[in-house]
């Protein structure tokens, strides 16, 4: 398991002892505001490497991992300010990857095209709304072009940019949606093979949904009540008909709304559920195996996790709350003691833990164990990063500017606890082999600069 502490700028790995405990934490020190940590092979060498978005210093921390659950010192790398997301993809066709960064101080989407060899070409700037928080791309009008969509949380629209195929967009086509949009999600709702949009809408208490009409133009947005502050949307099969169904975290009204989806892009009143204070994000997944989704939510205000089981028919049972450490704000799952059942593991930002509940099988948990880790952790992961097959843990401490690892023995016991220094207040960071050489690079989104950056793998 891997978290995020934005206060103390560590990392904090826990490794498993394969019974769903972790041995204490292992610190490496990152930047500044740590605030993402990812795992890939980048240099090819078959090794887990860490990298680590770090908002505080403006950098990217990248350490090499050596194959045996330690990394190599930290390098760090120059990144800029407020872009908010960045996402990868091929806008001009030339089978290189190139970068899109939503600028949330400048009211653009920058677009960087790769060269084929780990290098970019000048950004190009596309003006779209007010404060955009997040892009996504797809392709809207089925031209085999990427194109690109972007939120504007002031300006209450969705702009839409098609790509012409040569890494160039042309001018925004805006939407309107509700008030403060937050989030953009991308799929097909209403079965007909073209993309359609759903915005998060925050001040409205709404979802709006545009359907696509293939020709990269949007109808009318459609709006659906949803609880009070809808802080993050997700879609999934939640009544097994082969439809994308909706689910919302309402952080105002302490719910979660589910919406069933129709086939035809229209979709039900909300069916609304009871979870715990402040809830900041839902996720889906099969906690008691009974192949039908269910929910599980992090209350960030009572300090629960809110377990919702589906019943196969696009509802859900009375909310299980289980409590965690203070103030959580994510909430993942995996398989921590290898039992074949879903656990759950929260970060817990103000009292710097991580808490893990052990599934039983039947879309119950054990009571919580907690672990400390950073402060302000945010965000956690887990991998094996020794190629050992035993899971290891690994967490991201904004506080410290560090990494922890903890390395799995495959006895259900860990190796102390290793420290990586990275870097600060990147926001968000993603991978991609961006010069065709088979080695996985890193590109990074910069809140303070309003950018993004490139860093090669240049190693061996």
């Amino acid at each position: 398991m891997a978290v995020a502490s934005q206060y103390d700028n560590d990392l904090v790995m826990l490794f498993g002892k394969g019974d769903g405990s972790f041995q204490t934490q292992m610190n490496y020190t990152v930047g500044r505001y740590p605030r993402s940590v990812i795992s890939g092979d980048f240099n090819n060498d078959n090794k887990p490497d860490l990298a680590v978005a770090n908002s505080g210093d403006n950098t990217i921390s990248v350490l090499l991992g050596k194959g045996d659950g330690t990394f190599q010192t930290q390098m760090n790398y120059m990144v800029g300010m407020y872009p908010n997301s960045v996402i990868s993809g091929d806008f001009n066709n030339d089978h290189k990857p190139d970068l899109a960064a939503a600028n949330y101080a400048d009211y653009t989407v920058s677009v960087l095209l790769g060269k084929g060899d780990g290098t970019f070409q000048t950004q190009m700037n596309y003006t779209v709304g007010s404060l955009p928080c997040s892009v996504i791309s797809g392709d809207f009008n089925n031209d085999y072009k990427p194109d690109l969509a972007a939120v504007s949380s002031v300006g209450d629209t969705v702009s839409v940019l098609l790509g012409n195929g040569d890494g160039t967009f042309q001018t925004q086509m805006y939407y309107r949606v509700g008030s403060n949009p937050f989030s953009v999600i991308s799929g097909d709702f209403n079965n007909d093979d073209k993309l359609d949009l759903v915005v998060a809408n925050y001040h409205d208490f709404s979802v709006s949904v545009l359907l696509g009409q293939g020709n990269g133009s949007f109808q009318t947005e459609v709006k659906y009540a949803l609880g009070s502050f809808p802080f993050s949307v997700i879609s999934g099969d939640f009544n097994n008909d082969d439809r994308l169904d909706l689910a919302a975290a309402n952080s105002g009204d302490n719910t979660v709304s589910v919406l069933l989806g129709k086939g035809d892009g229209s979709f039900l009143s909300q069916y609304i559920y009871a979870v715990g204070s402040n809830p900041y994000s839902v996720i889906s997944g099969d906690f008691n195996n009974d192949n039908k989704l269910d929910l599980a939510a992090a209350n960030s205000v009572d300090n629960t996790v809110s377990v919702l089981l589906g019943k196969g028919d696009g509802t859900f049972q009375t909310q299980m709350n289980y409590t965690v450490g203070i103030n959580p704000y994510s909430v993942i799952s995996g398989d921590f003691n290898n039992d074949d059942r879903l656990d759950l593991a929260a970060a817990n930002s103000v009292d710097n833990t991580v808490s893990v509940l052990l599934g039983q099988g039947d879309g119950t948990f054990q009571t919580q164990m907690n672990y400390t880790v950073g402060g302000y952790p945010s965000s956690v992961i887990s991998g094996d990063f020794n190629n050992d097959h035993k899971l290891d843990l690994a967490v991201a401490n904004s506080g410290d500017n560090t990494i922890s690892v903890l390395l799995g023995k495959g006895d259900g016991t860990f190796q102390t606890q290793i420290n990586y220094t990275v870097g600060m207040y990147p926001n968000s960071v993603i991978s991609g082999d961006f010069n065709n050489d088979h080695k996985l690079d890193l590109a990074v989104v910069n809140s303070d600069s309003a950018d993004l950056s490139v860093l090669l793998n240049i190693c061996n």
